[in-house]
């Protein structure tokens, strides 16, 4: 098991402390991982990967992912039958609208919204867009902070959240 995987981390008894954030991430192909790794991290993120899909249902029944980047073929799925997207899509909202679902792909356009919401994820990547993504996923990260500000503030305020 690599470092970024370990389950056996002192980031992982901070994690349970609420001191770190956690970003998980499912991408097969070594040169996308670093990219997408190395953005997470820029943002302040702690990484863990999913090596199988089984793997990244299995860490994402047992942590509080803040973000989760998903290649759509991951593990050689299609976005259409993606284990960890197939998961996502019926979690309830009032869990699933803490966790920013990133979708890399290669037949789409980078911050595409209408692309991203007929996916049921957060934000669209284009692979060929990865040298970018840490600028990326701040827009992205950003837009979503500005659409539920009102709900999230709302929450706290009523004790909820």
């Amino acid at each position: 098991m690599s470092p970024e995987t370990s389950d056996s981390t002192p980031d992982r008894a901070a994690a349970y402390a609420g001191g770190i954030r956690l970003a998980l991430m499912c991408v097969d192909t070594p040169d996308h991982r670093a990219m997408v790794k190395s953005g997470l991290e820029e943002r302040g993120y702690t990484v863990q990967s999913g090596d199988t899909a089984a793997d990244a249902l299995d860490r994402m029944r047992k942590n509080t992912f803040e973000v989760v980047v998903v290649d759509e073929a991951f593990q050689g799925s299609t976005e259409h039958d993606n284990a960890v997207l197939t998961a996502l899509r019926p979690m309830p909202m009032s869990t699933r609208r803490y966790i920013f679902v990133v979708l890399l792909g290669r037949r789409f356009g980078t911050l595409d919204n209408m692309t991203a919401f007929a996916r049921s994820v957060n934000l669209v990547v284009h692979v060929s867009d990865l040298s970018q993504f840490n600028l990326i996923l701040a827009r992205g990260l950003a837009d979503h902070e500005r659409f539920y500000r009102a709900y999230f503030d709302v929450l706290q305020e009523v004790g909820r959240r």
